[in-house]
């Protein structure tokens, strides 16, 4: 699993670019393309192989950058054995409320907070025809609002399990703001590496 790190990747390569002055972005760019094959973006779900990039060819407190630019995205509080992630970017947002507003999408969801399913069981779990269905799926998993949390042997092949990144979804909304509060346990938040190695 890759924690929120696939969610959260597309919003923080932006501001991480935007934050770095042109030289340093392409100085970034070239070197983890060189040195590990990846994007900026690519590189958030692995982030100690972006920090050590970072940290090679810049001079910033590179912590502090991090930090910064992970606290445009989300808010993070822990309580208790949980973790309350509060969604500050707007396109992230606008994603989550965009998969919530859609009533198959929202089924596949309900039905993988607390549960790991295949996808067969997800599909009979949430009612959700196999034509939408899969689509859904695929769309879901490329961001990061479902992650593969193993695999099961069925008719002597293995499967993926997957289940989704949050516990808990609350949306707020009042007059020129929404609010979108997420919470997520502990073995998804520490399998973040961007948030941990910055924490």
């Amino acid at each position: 699993m890759t924690g929120i790190d696939r969610l959260i990747s597309t919003s923080l390569s932006k501001i991480i670019k935007n934050k770095l002055n042109s030289d340093e972005r392409k100085n970034l760019e070239r070197k983890l393309f060189l040195e590990h094959g990846m994007s900026i973006k690519l590189s958030i779900e692995h982030f100690h192989k972006f920090s050590k990039t970072l940290k090679n060819i810049s001079n910033i407190n590179i912590k502090k950058f991090e930090n910064e630019c992970i606290n445009e995205i989300i808010k993070i509080k822990k309580i208790d054995e949980k973790y309350s992630i509060k969604i500050i970017d707007q396109k992230l947002n606008a994603l989550i409320l965009e998969s919530c507003g859609d009533a198959e999408t929202r089924s596949i969801l309900i039905c993988l907070f607390d549960n790991e399913l295949t996808i067969p069981q997800i599909l009979k779990e949430s009612g959700v025809p196999k034509t939408s269905g899969y689509r859904k799926i695929e769309n879901l998993i490329i961001n990061g609002l479902i992650l593969e949390s193993g695999k099961i042997l069925s008719e002597s092949k293995r499967i993926s399990k997957y289940r989704c990144v949050f516990d808990e979804i609350k949306v707020g909304m009042k007059k020129n703001d929404i609010m979108i509060q997420t919470v997520i346990n502990k073995k998804i938040f520490d399998e973040s590496t961007c948030i941990n190695i910055t924490n």
